[in-house]
């Protein structure tokens, strides 16, 4: 994983631990996801998450002297074919927007943009003394309530099917049972994975209050937020002085019933 991730426009370094935390909730299949060899050479890998009817590439890369060799359009087939094979509906994937050359490779299979999806710093001079305590919850509460607030259907990464599956040291929090967030540290951020307010309370400023004891806690470390949508969530994070990201991810989707590449 780490190889095949060298010089990648954010990089990515993992342990057993982190791999672990990264992708238990994202529903990541063992036996669906690959390692590809030239020869006896382990040369790259393509990880897959499933979900009913959806499959999604989790992470596909080849190590540095293999790639731009076309052994990335064999990988990305054989995925197709076989979430094909298995009958699934979509697979999905994202994709940096200055990646051309994995965007023109994924579009020449299928694949078509369908959301864009920004990543927001929050301000480091938020850090501070956190004017009240912050109670926490379980996660799965948080993911439960996502369903039932949240019209929209979030992106993977966010979505209450991975938030449910998340555990410690991701944590959840709650401000008098009002606005709920969960958050994950990593070893040099710590990540916003979700706000939400129940509609009875919103536009009351529980969102914001808990924005801003979060932000004390943590916007000494590196405070983000990524997968974020046009829209609501994107509006309030602009509100509270978060900044957007230059360095976007399309979501893009292929509907597998009408394409069905051969190797």
């Amino acid at each position: 994983m780490n190889r095949s991730f060298e010089e990648y426009f954010v990089p990515l370094v993992f342990d057993a631990a982190s791999f672990e935390r990264r992708f238990r909730g994202e529903n990541l299949d063992a036996e669906a996801s690959k390692l590809w060899f030239r020869g006896d050479e382990l040369i790259g890998l393509v990880l897959i998450a499933r979900r009913g009817w959806t499959s999604r590439v989790a992470a596909m890369g080849l190590v540095i002297g293999e790639r731009g060799k076309g052994y990335g359009k064999v990988m990305l087939q054989a995925a197709v074919v076989e979430a094909t094979a298995r009958g699934d509906n979509n697979l999905l994937l994202e994709v940096f927007t200055p990646n051309e050359r994995a965007r023109r490779l994924y579009e020449a299979t299928g694949f078509r943009n369908t959301r864009l999806l920004t990543t927001f710093n929050c301000p480091a001079d938020r850090a501070g003394n956190v004017p009240a305590a912050l109670a926490e919850l379980d996660p799965r509460e948080v993911a439960r309530m996502l369903i039932k607030e949240v019209d929209t259907e979030l992106p993977w990464m966010v979505s209450s099917e991975t938030l449910a599956a998340v555990a410690p040291p991701v944590r959840a929090f709650h401000l008098e049972g009002k606005a709920f967030a969960i958050v994950r540290a990593d070893p040099h951020r710590t990540i916003l994975l979700t706000l939400v307010v129940p509609k009875e309370f919103r536009r009351q400023g529980w969102g914001s209050r808990l924005l801003q004891l979060l932000e004390a806690t943590y916007a000494h470390r590196g405070f983000m937020a990524h997968s974020v949508l046009e829209g609501p969530g994107y509006h309030f994070l602009e509100a509270r002085g978060w900044q957007p990201q230059a360095l976007t991810l399309y979501e893009m989707v292929l509907p597998l019933m009408a394409s069905q590449p051969e190797l």
